[in-house]
């Protein structure tokens, strides 16, 4: 072997040159005033190895690389002839000092002591003590949560309870370390592990400590030493002062917040550093953006379809959506939809600066699935497509094949335009004209028909249908005018009825609330149900007049119209056969009935009138089944 190469294998000893070199290159020479660069040696400080902390001393010689005594030299050694073995460097006078005093280091005895055999062995228990409280009226004690750490090296132990931010209490260190004594009551003597387990009380200066759980490294030793189990770890339990300040979650993590934002804001005003959390992020995935082709719909009156482009940076986790714009499609070029910062699940509005806002929830790589919404400015935005780069990402980090959604074009659909409603003010037809025109015109008026039907009138007998039985007998009259199809209700004097004759409704335009169209003269016949007012009107009888209008416009008054009536009579021939004479018009519609017709009142009267005997004033309707049979035998 080389000289230099087999010990210095076994002892690592630091070489520090003392002789500068010339920098390669240099065409200076190297003499005094010529130095090309500074001559450094090396440092001969020795380094502290004794501390001292909360427990005690600490020893950090463990810490420092101290170089092993390799035993293999011996062996060489025993030969005697091992002086002339020129294979490897002799160690020199320094190296062996060396190797003494770390052969001194890793030396231990077959009996070891305590000290050495359970150096920095600590048993730790966690427990609990009782404060009482004089001077509060809530409570009448506290419970303080402690530490017990008992060193295994001398036996001695320390009690400590962890700091509480804003607490208001002295916490910390309570018992420093020492040898503490055990009270006389319990034999005297100090305090061991043995007189240590779980569940079990500790008198430490008249302060009771109950404890309540221990570390894994403590139930080994007990188990190895001793061959006992410590009990399962038990809860602490709370007082008074800690259930009425227990918050929820989000209450914590909102003060934690805004504490975090103070002691930074505080840190950096005392001329810290600010922290650089997503350094790694940020070096890892630079110039890493994730794509998503994605559209909106937009279902008010005017909308459409617009399209984005979802970028999604890794770097920082942030995300900007930009539109995609067609030709002539009428909008601003404002390209940026969404700037380019964290896209937020859980968005907030304060009303002023400086209030607490609710802990930011972002999206992240996982949140963006195609096939799936973002919700964005209250804009569900639906994610159809994505390019390679982010097939390839998500397939690679989190074993996910993200699809793709063929989309097609929205069939377009011309939106009518609907006027406005009617404002009260006029007739609709007034408030029409506004709208079709710049200048209204008054609405156009059939001039023939108001000349030709302005004294025709079908006056209609009816009563309310409101099944109260104070309005049983009160009678009205429905009077619908041809001209303007405009609908009037005047009441008759009715005997001890408790209401006034005379006019019940105007005459005016109305609209039928069942339909939701103008009433009509087709609307009006005598079994019908009409609404005005609110008030709902059965119309039970018509004067002559009306029964000839509606009889001479059969195609406009179907119910008039006997050759339709005979029609749906046909199924009930045979029935009709066996009945001979006269028949009141109440009694054959209610035996059609049984026979499975449903005929109106106003089918039978006309019947009555065409067929039978019908006597006006007297309200009397008769049906002559003969004439009836002869008008169906006529119309086959």
């Amino acid at each position: 072997e080389k000289p230099g190469t087999s010990c210095d294998r076994h002892m690592a000893v630091p070489l520090v040159p003392l002789v500068p070199s010339t920098p390669r290159g240099s065409q200076l020479p190297f003499l005094p005033g010529y130095a090309a660069q500074e001559v450094k040696f090396g440092t001969s400080r020795k380094p502290q190895t004794l501390s001292f902390g909360p427990g005690g001393c600490i020893d950090s010689y463990h810490k420092l690389k101290v170089p092993r005594l390799n035993l293999a030299i011996t062996e060489r050694l025993k030969d005697p002839f091992h002086r002339y073995d020129m294979s490897y460097r002799s160690p020199t006078h320094e190296e062996r000092d060396f190797i003494k005093q770390s052969a001194r280091n890793t030396f231990r005895p077959l009996n070891e002591p305590a000290w050495l055999k359970h150096d920095r062995h600590v048993l730790k228990f966690d427990a609990y003590t009782q404060d009482r409280m004089f001077e509060s009226t809530k409570e009448t004690f506290r419970i303080r949560c402690c530490v017990i750490y008992f060193y295994l090296e001398d036996g001695t132990m320390m009690v400590s309870e962890p700091k509480v931010e804003n607490s208001g209490m002295a916490q910390g260190t309570v018992v420093k370390r020492h040898r503490i004594p055990k009270p006389k009551c319990l034999g005297g003597g100090t305090y061991s592990y043995e007189d240590f387990r779980v569940g079990s009380t500790v008198s430490i200066y008249a302060q009771i400590y109950k404890l309540v759980a221990c570390d894994e490294f403590t139930r080994k030793f007990y188990w190895d030493a001793m061959g006992a189990v410590q009990p399962d770890d038990q809860e602490a339990p709370i007082d008074s002062f800690q259930a009425n300040m227990q918050v929820d979650e989000e209450a914590i993590a909102e003060r934690s917040a805004t504490l975090s934002e103070s002691k930074e804001y505080h840190h950096l005003a005392a001329g810290g550093n600010r922290k650089n959390q997503k350094l790694e992020q940020y070096l890892e995935n630079d110039r890493k953006v994730l794509r998503f082709h994605c559209f909106w719909d937009d279902m008010t009156k005017y909308g459409t379809r617009m399209y984005y482009t979802l970028h999604y940076y890794l770097a920082d986790d942030t995300a900007e959506i930009l539109e995609n714009m067609s030709r002539n499609s009428g909008r601003d070029p404002y390209p940026t939809f969404w700037r380019r910062s964290p896209l937020r699940k859980n968005p907030n509005i304060t009303a002023t600066p400086g209030m607490m806002e609710p802990e930011p929830v972002i999206y992240k790589p996982e949140d963006l699935v195609v096939g799936e919404y973002v919700n964005v400015l209250g804009r569900n935005i639906f994610l159809y497509d994505c390019d390679v780069f982010t097939r390839d990402f998500y397939k690679q980090y989190m074993d996910f094949e993200q699809g793709s959604i063929k989309i097609e074009q929205p069939r377009l659909v011309h939106t009518k335009i609907r006027y406005p409603p009617h404002i009260g003010f006029g007739s609709e037809e007034d408030s029409l004209a506004s709208c079709l025109r710049l200048a209204p015109r008054p609405p156009q008026r059939d001039m023939k028909r108001l000349i030709a039907d302005a004294d025709k009138v079908m006056r209609f007998e009816a009563k309310l249908a409101n099944n109260i039985p104070q309005d049983e007998k009160r009678r009205f009259i429905v009077a619908v005018f041809m001209a303007d199809d405009s609908v009037g209700v005047w009441e008759l004097k009715s005997r001890n009825s408790g209401h006034d004759e005379g006019k019940f409704a105007n005459k005016a335009r109305r609209k039928n609330p069942a339909t939701g169209s103008w009433f009509c003269q087709a609307d009006f016949f005598v079994g019908a149900i009409v609404e005005v007012n609110a008030s709902p009107f059965q119309l039970i009888w018509a004067d002559d007049a009306a029964f000839l209008r509606m009889e001479s416009h059969p195609a406009q008054f179907r119910y008039a119209d006997t050759s339709l009536v005979i029609q749906k009579l046909r199924p009930a021939r045979e029935l009709l056969e066996k009945v001979e004479g006269l028949m009141d018009w109440r009694s054959f519609q209610s035996l059609v009935q049984d026979h499975g017709i449903q005929l109106v009142d106003h089918e039978t009267i006309s019947l009555a009138r065409a067929h039978g005997r019908y006597q006006g004033p007297a309200r009397k309707a008769q049906i002559d089944l003969g004439k009836l049979l002869l008008a169906m035998d006529d119309q086959t």
